[in-house]
């Protein structure tokens, strides 16, 4: 019998400058603010609910367990840590002195707190570490033991995501456990949210390395365009990221040709698929293989990112560890009209008929596209041309974005987009989303490829694991059961006045201990 699993799938504020110094040259001033752009409010910063922002949650909490660079698990709040020979332990040594802003002590007894909040509750079942831990102990202030209820080789990056593992002042609650007060450990606290910003300030009691910088102010402006002209304007300092202050690939090409702006690209860490409803027409194999054989996701990549994203070949991006190798396929409109002739599918015009039936798919989007990304849209006319050249009919089906994921699980679809979560979620996060019936609305799943999922989350040891991985994207790709289409790109700006910063390990990190702003 397969092993349970887990269900996965920022007033402009009027603030002065706080500080300021002159440089060593003594022409230049140094600033101790960072202006940030952002497209939306932060919403409530409560680490154990699903509104937050990401980044300024991960600005004020700090998880057990950090995601580096390369996806490499470094020490966070606890020093070290050591598994059991057995695998169904886990014991970990957390920092000395180190305390809430709020002059809580950071313990054992803290940490078995914050974990009692989300340990087996259904609410965060989206990630299997909130069902396999079976016990969470403090057998003394300085030593937290986690018991499994058996071997779970991803538990330690599962500990490293922002929601709902973040640690939380057991005193920014009321008695009942309640929210009030965004209080954690991490290098920047905050002063004000609002629905038109807020500021953070830096925690001049922080137990790691302190930033360079003294307070951020992030303003909420929700155009795209306008947080692009605000920045080429010098109104704010920082745009970027997809949860933060999404860039287009348009506005990224205006901003890389300015002399008075940076743009970051990183590796990208998501990748955005097509998926199909086996319930429908896209139940045909034959009908699926062809449609990944139409789509040119090179010339997708050139025409609609500009070059910014690349043509996928992987459920996830190489970057994500356990991605496995490129995965055969790619365009090719013979191999499409070929197969579609063999199944039965015959042209009549610039259609194609079976038994009586025109071959035709809905493709389901949503009807605007999230801030600052990509119209959905746009991608979903250029997939209806590629596969009109092969006598398949599309209907666009654009949708409120609040109805748009309900249809999705409702089935009501032939053909629909997929992404992978990114890190550092990914990779055990997003198999269980994408490839399980216990998802709401998985991208490929059968009961051969739900039992590969297992395998893969319960992997042994490394070589096992990249082996029973493979193993699950090999088996996908046999089914022709999604076609990866981009790896979505990852980018920032800055005004030339800031320095020291790099694109992030991940997108729900603020990374800026080293920033300062001339």
């Amino acid at each position: 019998m397969p092993r349970s699993r887990s269900l996965v799938a920022s007033l402009a504020i009027s603030v002065a400058l706080v500080g300021g110094c002159s440089s060593s040259s003594g022409d230049t001033t140094s600033s101790t603010l960072l202006r940030i752009g952002l497209s939306a409010e932060s919403g409530a910063l409560d680490p154990h609910a699903f509104t937050g922002n990401f980044l300024l949650l991960d600005a004020i909490y700090e998880p057990l367990v950090t995601y580096g660079k390369d996806g490499r698990l470094e020490p966070g709040l606890a020093e070290s840590w050591t598994v059991a020979e057995s695998g169904k332990q886990v014991t970990f040594d957390l920092r000395d002195g180190v305390r809430f802003t709020d002059g809580t002590p950071l313990d054992a007894d803290a940490v078995k707190w914050n974990f009692d909040r989300w340990v087996g509750n259904k609410r965060f079942s989206f990630f299997r570490a909130s069902q396999v831990v079976s016990a969470v102990e403090a057998p003394d202030p300085d030593t937290v033991r986690l018991t499994l209820s058996e071997p779970y080789e991803p538990l330690l990056q599962e500990l490293s995501i922002v929601r709902p593992v973040r640690l939380l002042s057991p005193k920014s609650t009321t008695p009942d456990g309640t929210f009030q007060n965004p209080v954690g450990t991490g290098a920047w606290k905050l002063v004000s949210n609002s629905a038109t910003g807020a500021v953070l300030e830096r925690n001049g009691d922080y137990w790691g390395e302190k930033p360079r910088l003294e307070r951020l102010e992030l303003t909420v402006i929700p155009d795209s365009q306008a947080r692009v002209d605000a920045l080429a304007n010098g109104e704010v300092d920082l745009i970027g990221g997809p949860y933060l202050a999404p860039i287009t690939p348009v506005e990224a090409k205006s901003l890389d040709g300015r002399d008075d702006v940076t743009l970051f690209t990183g590796d990208p860490d998501v990748a955005i698929m097509l998926g199909f409803n086996p319930a429908g027409p896209a139940g045909d194999r034959a009908v699926r293989q062809a449609v990944g054989n139409a789509i040119d996701t090179a010339a997708m990549a050139k025409a609609l990112f500009l070059d910014y994203a690349k043509p996928a070949r992987r459920v996830f991006p190489p970057g994500v560890p356990d991605s496995g190798t490129d995965l055969p396929g790619g365009v090719d409109q013979a191999a499409a009209n070929a197969v579609l002739d063999a199944a039965g599918y015959l042209r009549d015009g610039e259609s194609r008929v079976k038994d009586g039936k025109p071959l035709s798919l809905r493709l389901l989007v949503p009807a605007t596209p999230a801030e600052g990304q990509l119209d959905p849209r746009t991608m979903a006319a250029a997939i209806a041309d590629a596969l009109k050249k092969v006598g398949i009919g599309v209907e666009i089906v654009p949708v409120d974005a609040a109805a748009y994921y309900d249809e999705r699980a409702e089935g009501r679809y032939d053909i629909t987009f997929f992404e992978t979560l990114g890190a550092p979620y990914d990779p055990s996060s997003s198999i269980v989303s994408l490839f399980t019936d216990e998802a709401r609305a998985p991208l490929w799943t059968t009961p051969a490829i739900e039992d590969l999922v297992d395998k893969a989350l319960f992997a042994a040891d490394p070589a096992a694991r990249a082996a029973a991985y493979q193993n699950l994207y090999d088996a996908v790709a046999a089914d022709a059961g999604f076609v990866p289409l981009v790896y979505r790109p990852r980018m920032w700006a800055a005004r030339d006045g800031v320095h020291g910063f790099s694109v992030p390990p991940s997108d729900v990190d603020l990374e800026l201990t080293r920033v300062t702003v001339r």
